[in-house]
C-alpha cells in the first residue's frame, strides 16, 4: 500500500499521507504501480467529462478534461517536456544538451512545444468518436506512465551526479517492467479488446525508439526525458485511438 501511495503522491498532487519514509529503492520500486495510478487519473478525467457534459458543449468539455490532467499532475511531465525541447533546440554536444535541460528557465522552443502538445491533446480528443472517448481517457494516462517504466528499466541514467530521475532510472530493474507490463496489457485489452494489443505494441515500440534516440544523443535518459515520454506517449495514444476508431 505504501508503495502505491509513493507512486500516487509522486505522479499527482494528491496527498493521502503527509510523509511516507522513502528510500531511492522504494521510490523506483513504486513504478510497478504507475499504470494503476494512471488508471486512477483516467477515471478522474472520465468523471470530469461526464459531469461537465451535462452543462457544456463537448469541445469545451474536452478542454476542461485536458486542463484537469495538467492540474492533477502538477504539470510535472510538461516541465520535463519543456526542458527536453530546450535541450534539443540548443543543440551541441552531450554536455551542452544536459546543461540546457537542467536550467530551470525555459526558452521560446519550450513554450512552442508546450502549446503544441496541449493543442494536440485537445484537438485529437475532440476528433475521437464519443462512444470510445471515455476509453481513450482511461487508457491515455496508463500508457503514458507505463512508458516511463520502459525507459527507466531499459536505459541508463545519462546525467552525471544527481537529478530528479536518478532514483527511478538507476533504481529500476527489469522487475518493475516485468510486473507493470502485464498489468498495463490487461487494462488496455479490457478497454479495447484485440485492438488493445496493437495499441500496447505500438506504444512500446514508440517508447523504445524514443529511448534509443536519447541513448545515442546523450548516452541514456534523464528525469526530463521520462516526463517528456509520458506527454508524447499520451498524444501518441490519442492519435492511435483516433486512427483505429
Amino acid at each position: 500500500m505504501k508503495s502505491f501511495l509513493r507512486a500516487l503522491q509522486f505522479l499527482t498532487i494528491i496527498r493521502i499521507k503527509k510523509h511516507i519514509p522513502t528510500t531511492e529503492g522504494q521510490l523506483s520500486g513504486s513504478m510497478i504501480y504507475f499504470p494503476l495510478v494512471g488508471l486512477l487519473m483516467g477515471s478522474l478525467l472520465v468523471a470530469v467529462r461526464i459531469f461537465f457534459l451535462i452543462l457544456l458543449p463537448s469541445p469545451i468539455v474536452d478542454v476542461l478534461v485536458i486542463l484537469t490532467l495538467v492540474m492533477v499532475t502538477g504539470a510535472l511531465h510538461l516541465d520535463g517536456l519543456a526542458d527536453m525541447v530546450d535541450g534539443l533546440a540548443g543543440g551541441g554536444d552531450r554536455e551542452k544538451v544536459l546543461a540546457i535541460m537542467k536550467d530551470s528557465q525555459i526558452g521560446t522552443f519550450a513554450v512552442v512545444g508546450l502549446i503544441f502538445i496541449i493543442l494536440m491533446k485537445v484537438v485529437t480528443l475532440f476528433e475521437i468518436p464519443g462512444e470510445v472517448k471515455n476509453l481513450a481517457l482511461l487508457s491515455m494516462p496508463v500508457l503514458g506512465r507505463w512508458s516511463t517504466v520502459i525507459l527507466a528499466s531499459l536505459f541508463n541514467y545519462a546525467r552525471p551526479g544527481q537529478g530528479t530521475g536518478q532514483a527511478f532510472v538507476q533504481g529500476a530493474k527489469k522487475k518493475e517492467l516485468i510486473i507493470s507490463t502485464p498489468l498495463t496489457v490487461l487494462i488496455i485489452l479490457g478497454l479495447f479488446s484485440l485492438k488493445g494489443g496493437l495499441i500496447v505494441l505500438s506504444v512500446f515500440t514508440f517508447t523504445y525508439l524514443f529511448g534509443l534516440f536519447f541513448k545515442k544523443k546523450i548516452g541514456g535518459v534523464t528525469g526530463d526525458i521520462l516526463g517528456a515520454s509520458c506527454e508524447l506517449t499520451e498524444v501518441f495514444t490519442l492519435l492511435l485511438i483516433c486512427g483505429l476508431f
